[in-house]
Formats: structure tokens, sequence, C-alpha cells
């Protein structure tokens, strides 16, 4: 592995590594959604979060390329929305170990 690739497991690692900030995405995928109201989204969620873990959350985000700024919202990017499908996939994938198929061919 290169050093990019190295560095970009990273990165989309530390999204996943945080229920927040995936749930972040989630809540950003309905709709464009500033501080204030990303706050007030947790909040009727019952889901307890600091304004300074907002912020660190938010930072992530831009940092990495999952979400960006267009004036005082956040809107996802392409890579989130990408990450939302492929969370969601995961998400619907049953933790079953794969069937394996042992089949023997005849030599002639």
């Amino acid at each position: 592995m290169n050093e990019k690739t190295i560095q970009d497991i990273f990165d989309v690692s530390q999204t996943f590594a945080s229920g927040k900030r995936l749930l972040l995405l989630f809540i950003l995928q309905s709709e464009p959604m500033g501080y204030t109201m990303i706050t007030k989204w947790f909040d009727r969620a019952g889901i307890p979060i600091g304004s300074s873990e907002v912020y660190k959350h938010i930072n992530c985000l831009l940092e990495n390329g999952f979400i960006t700024k267009k004036g005082n919202s956040y809107v996802l990017t392409l890579r989130g929305s990408k990450a939302i499908e492929y969370a969601m996939d995961i998400m619907n994938t049953p933790p079953h170990p794969p069937e394996v198929k042992i089949s023997f061919k005849s030599e002639k």
C-alpha cells in the first residue's frame, strides 16, 4: 500500500469512528443545516452533545471532505453521500459468515 492509501484509510476511519459524526452525515442528507439547527436536532433526538463537540465533528467532516460549507449551512459532498450509502449497505448486511462451496473438477 502506498502512503496516500494509508492516509485515506485513516481519514475515512475518523468519520466512522464516531457515531455522532456518522449520524451528522445522515442528518445533513435530508437538508443543509447550520450549527444551530444541528444542535437543535441532537437535542430533539435526546442525544447529549456540547457545542465544542459539534464543532469538532463538523471540522473533522470538513477537513476530510465529507461536507462543505455553503453560506451559513453545511451540506454533504459526493464523498459524504457515498459514506452514507456504504454505511447503509453495511447496516443492511446480515452478520452471517459467507457460504463456502467446494467443487471438484475431474481431470481428463
